[in-house]
């Protein structure tokens, strides 16, 4: 039926363009390209006919978008001509790099020149334009994108062997995205600090910089810790330490595994003890490398006497003994301790290591993190200053991403360019409406600079937007929306967002909105979908609700703990009903029965 209607509309289309009247063909192809579920097949076709449609119209830039999509740089090049950007893009799908940064330098876009130099490994012409953008007097009041410009910089005064140059760079680095990050956090923009320490780890890895790196790291897992993302802040754990190992920093893995192991056991995963063992072989590895290297046999003793905490927190008590005889060993200790330690070892000479079923480390939290290219990425959207055509542009350049990500990015630049009046409230509106469904990071930006400057009916389509956006970032434009007081329409929208977005990375700005908002119902919101959260965190909140809170949030957290799925959800319920008053045992009673039947 679906192909049926296809081939119907395409024909009336194309007998539009052919009776000169292309605005009717226009209106039959948008509409169908709307329809980004098509098979390619299809939408392709439909996509060819509306370029033509387009070009008799005049709309040249919206045709060459459509010939983007279609990977067409030869058709492309010529019809936006009068827009490098776009030039630049049809480039980049031939991939000449050299060229792409010939046009972004006429359009004034020196970072993205410099990105795409460096592609073509022309450093000379790269180094010029970061010089550039480093010089900009904006950056002046942006230290994460100045840091991310000084970390750039240095990277291809490295390549071209300026080596006191690179050095500089990469300090100016540090220093910037350190002030940064203690910023952002400040202003309760973790997510934006972890970016920071993103990049400072990397930056680390580059340099060999075991400082930088494990500045980079631990920030990073504190973040995730606070964020309640437990297996993503073990993954990082777990990345650290091979970094660590592969440095020779051998006190420094024993050290994360401890901190590791005493995590994982802290929320309930039953490889900790997997992890206790690693910790305890760790010490015994740092002390012999401590003593290979004619290091201080005190350091050795103390790793040893480590590890053998380590043993026995898991019941090796076999091990634990087994490290007392090497103890007892070490060259160059008091003949005091060493009769000490072989007395241990005597002592317990019989004891034996306690049967463990030590669960192992999932083979996901082994898997090498993958660190996206922020430097580059957030240095393009700074350039590009929030401009959802450039945003939509850069979408559908990716071919990496699925066809029908690029087809919503696809009819989200379309709605900008063959509108009528494009900075109409209506237009504007539709177009916040269309970069939602894209659904991906790179379109916040470009809302959050939509509603900074649109009017209410702006406002209230990027908030609804936002519901399809699960981004931390998201609640930046969330929180302005539920203090927009003077427009009732706002905060019902914000609200609204609020309810939709229930995911794990959610839990941290939700709890800060229930929190801190003053308005009931989007405290309300915010705990409902704290509820939402499948997690021990969300759990723990609602039972912190459920003894503290005001009546009304009270029975509302009993309802939620009765209905949320966490498996921890029980244990936690549990632990309470036997430490609580009374009457708030009598309440978790009831709870627990309505989640039973």
């Amino acid at each position: 039926m679906s192909t049926v209607l296809n081939d119907e509309d395409l024909s009336r289309a194309r007998q539009w363009i052919r009776a000169g009247q292309p605005d009717r063909a226009e209106q039959i192809l948008l509409s169908r390209a709307r329809q980004t579920h098509l098979a390619a097949r299809d939408y392709d076709e439909v996509l060819r006919t509306l370029v033509d449609a387009l070009m008799q119209l005049g709309k040249l830039r919206a045709a060459g978008t459509v010939l983007l999509y279609l990977r067409d740089a030869t058709r492309m090049g010529p019809l936006v001509a009068s827009e490098p950007r776009d030039v630049a893009r049809a480039a980049l799908v031939e991939r000449k790099h050299a060229l792409a940064a010939q046009h972004y330098r006429t359009a004034r876009w020196p970072a993205h020149a410099a990105i795409q130099y460096e592609a073509a490994q022309q450093y000379p012409e790269a180094r010029a334009l970061w010089e550039e953008v480093a010089a900009d007097p904006r950056l002046r009041e942006d230290p994460y994108t100045a840091a991310l410009v000084s970390f750039n910089l240095g990277r291809v005064l490295g390549k071209l062997n300026d080596s006191a140059g690179a050095h500089r760079c990469r300090v100016r680095a540090t220093r910037l995205l350190e002030e940064a990050a203690d910023m952002l956090e400040a202003r309760g923009l973790r997510e934006r600090a972890f970016d920071c320490f993103q990049v400072l780890l990397t930056l680390g890895a580059e340099t060999g910089s075991f400082e930088n790196l494990a500045e980079g790291y631990l920030n990073c897992i504190r973040i995730l810790r606070e964020d309640h993302l437990k297996y993503y802040a073990l993954q990082y754990y777990e990345d650290f330490i091979g970094r660590a190992e592969r440095a020779g920093e051998h006190h420094a893995v024993a050290t994360i595994l401890h901190e590791a192991s005493d995590y994982a056991r802290g929320v309930g995963l039953g490889f900790h003890v997997a992890l206790r063992v690693r910790e305890a072989e760790a010490w015994r590895k740092a002390a012999n490398h401590t003593l290979a290297a004619g290091g201080s046999v005190q350091m050795a003793e103390n790793a040893l006497l480590a590890a053998v905490g380590a043993y026995s927190a898991v019941g090796l008590h076999g091990q634990a003994v087994a490290v007392f005889r090497a103890l007892a060993e070490l060259p160059g200790s008091e003949e005091k301790r060493a009769r000490r330690y072989r007395r241990l070892a005597e002592q317990y000479g019989t004891a034996q290591d306690q049967p463990t079923r030590a669960q192992p480390l999932p083979d996901y939290l082994r898997q090498p993190v993958a660190y996206p290219d922020i430097w580059n990425d957030d240095v393009i959207e700074w350039e590009e200053q929030g401009d959802p055509v450039e945003a939509c542009g850069e979408i559908l350049l990716d071919a990496t991403l699925p066809d029908f990500v690029r087809r919503k990015a696809l009819v989200a630049r379309l709605v900008a360019l063959t509108a009528r009046e494009p900075n109409h409230p209506t237009t504007l509106a539709q177009l916040a409406e269309a970069l939602g469904e894209v659904q991906l990071y790179a379109v916040l930006a470009p809302l959050e600079r939509l509603f900074e400057r649109g009017r209410s009916e702006v406002r209230v389509a990027c908030l609804r937007a936002a519901r399809q956006l699960f981004f931390k970032r998201t609640f930046t434009v969330i929180m302005k929306g539920v203090r927009d007081t003077n427009d009732p329409a706002v905060v019902s929208a914000a609200v609204d967002a609020v309810s939709a977005l229930h995911f794990p990375h959610a839990f941290d700005p939700l709890s800060r909105l229930h929190r801190e908002a003053d308005t009931p119902r989007v405290r309300a919101a915010a705990l409902g979908s704290i509820g939402r959260i499948s997690s021990r965190e969300a759990v723990e909140y609602l039972m912190g609700t459920l003894i503290h809170g005001t009546q009304e949030e009270r029975q509302q957290a009993r309802d939620l703990l009765i209905r949320n799925d966490a498996q921890e959800a029980a244990q936690v319920l549990q632990n309470a009903l036997v430490s609580e008053r009374p009457e708030v045992a009598q309440v978790i009673q009831d709870i627990l029965r309505r989640r039973t039947r």
